[in-house]
């Protein structure tokens, strides 16, 4: 049963619409990616700053961020590729988890700000996060974890395939929260389901990955990876919510690869893991134990 707090945050959401107003679809849904465009980016906050180490760099002319404990060591380091559909930065949500992540198990998110639709498109966004990859696995210089949440997680995942086959140096372990690793978004369970979320919607997200995907095919491993190889990558460790459409992409992913540590929460939003919720707690404590015991090497 999801909590109290969880049941009422998804009634409300569903009520104003006001996460599922960016992920409507047509005309609309282009006027809510200009209005993102022209609004000051969510980034680490002053007290972020003065509370971790937070540092920028930039890549490719693009900022990538490095939020950790301050004045000790970072007990697992974290890759990461923020959710938005593609279409949409990183918002003040994604900062706030990396930031408890960093507090309460001293974990260092690196977190690239890679390009969007539709002023880009999937060729460009993925040869931007392969280059931020090639730079971190060497300059890291240890054992890290690549993560992301919903588009975030698709493209971890087509990161991490392409890398494979690239021969580079891949992560100890895989984190996918809610991923979105099918743009077509035609599996009629997700019709279903669509009622009860409370952010996405079929055809908004279809339009996302419309955008995204540019002249590639919407079956493309690069733009939808739950099409390309699975074999011989890290452990992976991957979250879904049942009141979410893409719980469909988690469990497709599941029985592709019965290997995958799934969790599925009933009831729960799209990127509940990322929240503030009990629930939301109780598994960022699992990601950093699952990324603590990767780069430890000590895995089940």
């Amino acid at each position: 049963m999801p909590s109290f707090a969880a049941t009422l945050i998804g009634a409300v959401l569903r009520a104003t619409g006001v996460y599922k107003k960016r992920y409507r679809g047509g005309p609309a849904m282009l006027v809510e990616i200009e209005k993102a465009r022209q609004s000051p980016p969510d980034l680490p906050t002053e007290k972020m700053k003065k509370q971790l180490a937070v540092v920028e760099a930039v890549i490719a002319g693009r900022s990538v961020w490095r939020i950790g404990p301050k004045g000790s060591e970072a007990s697992a380091h974290i890759l990461y590729f923020h959710g938005g559909g593609y279409v949409y930065p990183a918002v003040d949500v994604h900062w706030k988890f990396f930031a408890h992540l960093a507090t309460k198990h001293g974990v260092a998110i690196t977190a690239p700000l890679y390009p969007l639709a539709p002023e880009a498109g999937a060729t460009e966004t993925l040869d931007f996060a392969m280059e931020v990859y090639r730079a971190y696995a060497p300059d890291h210089g240890g054992p890290f974890v690549l993560a992301g949440d919903s588009a975030g997680g698709g493209l971890a995942a087509a990161v991490v395939q392409q890398a494979r086959d690239e021969g580079l140096r891949l992560p100890e372990g895989i984190v996918l929260i809610c991923p979105w690793l099918d743009i077509a978004v035609s599996q009629p369970e997700q019709r279903a389901i669509e009622p009860r979320d409370s952010i996405l919607t079929v055809a908004g997200t279809q339009e996302a990955g419309r955008l995204y995907a540019r002249d590639l095919p919407i079956d493309d491993p690069r733009v939808s990876p739950i099409h390309g190889n699975w074999d011989g990558l890290p452990p992976i460790l991957m979250f879904g919510g049942g009141d979410d459409i893409l719980v469909s992409d988690a469990r497709r992913l599941k029985a592709k690869l019965p290997s995958v540590r799934y969790v599925e929460e009933a009831g729960l939003m799209h990127d509940w893991p990322i929240f503030f919720l009990r629930e939301s707690r109780a598994a960022q404590a699992e990601i950093a134990e699952f990324a603590r015991k990767a780069i430890h090497g000590s895995l089940a």
